[in-house]
């Protein structure tokens, strides 16, 4: 019997929230990540790990506090989930109208954190395929590596909604884009437990 091929999922946090945001507004946001990464393979394959990148946002104190909650119902729910942590920084900026100055935030750390991470798992032989959930083409000079140098290792960029980058096809094995269908069936249980019993619901914004 022919061996199953490891694959591990990489999900750029942000640019699926994003792309989710624009195409359903607040629909599917207790996203289950372990789910929708199984959703993705070819069948065959075994997931090993999924890799999410993310970072704590600075928006509103409820906006931090339903994503508190969502984060501890993924760590507490997925047993392959791996979590990543950027961060934003505060960039000045100038109103063209008014002239006046306000920050604006930039997320930092999650192309590089993406791109050290398949270049480590491929060269440390941790997996067979490697799946990017991203429409970011800032992850092509990574993806562009592994095709160089482990042209037995597949790279497949499963795009988030609104989010395709050519660039990103045209050096991948193979892509797709993630239909409404796997958002609407990977959703978190209602109420998930964490292990000290405690009761993580989805918030009432995301029903």
């Amino acid at each position: 019997m022919a061996k199953k091929q490891q694959a591990i999922v990489y999900i750029d946090g942000y640019n699926l929230y994003y792309g989710m945001r624009d195409a359903f507004g607040n629909r599917y946001k207790w996203l289950d990540m372990q789910a929708l990464s199984e959703e993705l393979l070819k069948p065959g394959m075994i997931l090993a790990t999924v890799k999410y990148f993310t970072a704590i946002t600075k928006s509103s104190a409820s906006s931090r506090r339903r994503q508190e909650i969502y984060l501890k119902a993924l760590e507490a729910h997925c047993d392959k989930l791996e979590i990543y942590y950027g961060r934003f920084l505060s960039k000045p900026q100038r109103c063209r109208n008014c002239g006046n100055e306000y920050a604006r935030y930039e997320e930092k750390k999650t192309d590089v954190s993406i791109a050290c991470q398949i270049i480590n798992d491929v060269h440390l032989n941790h997996c067979d395929c490697c799946y990017i959930v991203s429409g970011d083409s800032d992850l092509a000079p990574p993806l562009e590596i592994v095709r160089s140098t482990h042209s037995s290792k597949q790279v497949i960029v499963a795009h988030p909604p609104r989010r395709k980058s050519v660039e990103l096809c045209n050096i991948a094995s193979g892509w797709f884009s993630i239909s409404e269908k796997k958002f609407r069936s990977c959703q978190l249980p209602e109420t998930v437990e964490t292990p000290h019993g405690n009761e993580l619901r989805r918030p009432t914004e995301w029903k």
